[in-house]
């Protein structure tokens, strides 16, 4: 389906789930999540302007633009309040949601983001990115850089996959993703962030180092982390079954949990 010109991916049935992908990234990356969670939620993945099946469009220079596009096809949809989760470059999209409409995110995940845009400590420069999809064009630059989303690279089992998916990028939006990720800035929004926030991340992400991690888990009051050894930057399709279980107890768990009764034990 379609709404405001994003591809949209949607399964399920309750409250909405809102799932943004990152930079090279798409709604098919998602495809175990709509199965796993949509027993419990709405889930809707849409396809940012530019990547995936929304390749057409013309793609933002800028994270509020894909942020702004996102919440005009959660407009269409005629969906308000949801859970939102974003990954990568998507994690970035959904700290700037909650900039602009806090009052419609009731529970938010920030998986393997950052606050920094310029993610020190990348494998690889965003300067460095930009001159070798210059000279490699979109297709090898995709392919290569997410195999280092994955702790086996090309050897991983969900390597073809992931490049395929990563190649459906239109050349402007491969690079002007790039300069939106290295204009943006959220450090000093993070103490504004009021939702019930869950940090995930892999400790071989080779996109987002640790001190990226701290500074979420510290700058954002009360957030919960949650770290999975021996995944990278993709450890939604390395380890998917604790991936849903985090997920699911943190959107789901807190409602089936005991209230305190008020009395000492």
């Amino acid at each position: 389906m379609h709404a405001s010109g994003l591809h949209v991916e949607r399964a399920g049935s309750g409250e909405p789930l809102v799932l943004v992908h990152g930079y090279l990234g798409g709604s098919s990356q998602w495809a175990a999540e709509l199965q796993a969670l949509g027993p419990h939620f709405d889930v809707i993945a849409p396809d940012l302007p530019g990547f995936g099946k929304s390749n057409q469009l013309t793609s933002p220079d800028q994270i509020t633009g894909y942020a702004q596009a996102v919440l005009d096809c959660l407009d269409e949809l005629g969906v308000e309040r949801f859970h939102l989760l974003g990954h990568s470059m998507g994690g970035m999209v959904v700290q700037e949601m909650v900039r602009l409409a806090p009052q419609r995110v009731t529970r938010l995940v920030l998986y393997a983001t950052g606050a920094l845009g310029l993610l020190p400590g990348r494998f690889e420069t965003m300067a460095r990115s930009r001159e070798r999809l210059a000279q490699d064009g979109v297709e090898a630059t995709a392919r290569r850089i997410s195999a280092t989303w994955l702790l086996l690279r090309e050897a991983s089992p969900s390597a073809g996959a992931l490049g395929d998916l990563a190649a459906q990028a239109s050349a402007q939006a491969a690079e002007a993703g790039l300069w939106a990720m290295e204009r943006w800035n959220g450090q000093d929004q993070l103490a504004h962030i009021t939702q019930p926030t869950l940090i995930v991340w892999g400790d071989q992400d080779r996109s987002y180092q640790w001190p990226q991690i701290e500074r979420l888990w510290r700058g954002v009051a009360g957030a919960s982390l949650a770290v999975l050894p021996q995944c990278a930057h993709a450890l939604h399709l390395e380890n998917p079954v604790v991936f849903h279980h985090l997920l699911l107890d943190f959107l789901v768990g807190h409602r089936q949990q005991p209230q305190p009764s008020g009395h000492a034990h």
